[in-house]
């Protein structure tokens, strides 16, 4: 028998009426897959990326359970319809039915990254960049442990789930879930150059920046040397009023001026060669 079930009250009174105990309303909190046998059933709980993201399944001889809001129909068993005849036939389809809605989700989300990651081509937007590359390293991690829940169900240990009834859809469902884990790692790599050419760029920036930077100060540093001469010279008779030259000398004050001026222009003349102005 199965039964499928969006209202999540109905499905845990089924499952409580095979002998299941466990805490099932725990796992719909649970963000990361959860596969668990016991002697009369299997426990799976799939987490995909649609508006209503909890999948669990309870899989065991006599009653097979979905609690799910996916769209699966008598008409999708119909490709199973000499399957589901044979012993573990009836839980076997309907895992199967839902891990292909879950891995549709997958690709769905996947999609919806790689449209970003277009969108990113000649941009500097560091921050959603790396806010996308968060969301994809989480999405395969998912994928990776779809991939091996696929292995575990493939390798016999799992007896209300037998492969060689839908061996097929099964090896197709497999292949496509490792062609996405490979695009989900080929495009990490993508954004992890992508970041990398962003930063490489930042840096150059920044030390032209602090190139310019230091230009400025070597000008204003060479500037202050030029004017330090006649400040000194300045300084100097204005605080010694004994040794002011116009006392002695009514030409010796526009002396005084004239030296610290042509100092001053020999002094600029000179950096300007050397570059340093």
């Amino acid at each position: 028998m199965i039964g499928i079930y969006s209202n999540f009250d109905e499905f845990l009174a089924q499952a409580r009426q095979i002998g299941v105990q466990d805490d099932l309303r725990a796992l719909l909190s649970l963000d990361v897959l959860f596969f668990e046998q016991y002697e009369d059933y299997t426990l799976l709980s799939l987490k995909d990326y649609s508006g209503a993201p909890n999948n669990l399944l309870i899989l065991s001889k006599q009653k097979s359970l979905l609690y799910s809001e996916k769209q699966i129909t008598q008409r999708d068993f119909r490709l199973f319809r000499q399957e589901v005849k044979k012993q573990f036939g009836e839980s076997t389809a309907l895992a199967l039915l839902a891990l292909q809605e879950v891995l549709k989700s997958y690709s769905k989300h996947f999609e919806h990254i790689n449209a970003q990651i277009d969108s990113y081509s000649g941009t500097q937007d560091l921050p959603h960049i790396e806010s996308t590359t968060i969301d994809l390293r989480k999405l395969a991690v998912r994928v990776e442990d779809f991939v091996n829940l696929l292995y575990t169900l493939e390798d016999r240990k799992v007896p209300v789930f037998v492969t060689q009834y839908v061996s097929y859809d099964y090896d197709l469902l497999l292949a496509r879930s490792r062609h996405l884990l490979d695009r989900c790692r080929n495009h990490l790599q993508e954004l992890r150059d992508l970041r990398g050419e962003i930063e490489i760029k930042n840096t150059m920036k920044l030390n032209l920046r602090l190139e310019e930077l230091t230009n400025i100060m070597k000008k204003l540093t060479a500037l202050t040397l030029v004017l330090m001469i006649p400040n000194i010279l300045f300084s100097w008779y204005g605080m010694n009023f004994k040794f002011m030259p116009e006392l002695d000398n009514p030409l010796g004050y526009p002396a005084v001026l004239i030296t610290g001026g042509v100092l001053s222009v020999a002094m600029a003349v000179l950096m300007k060669r050397r570059g340093w102005l």
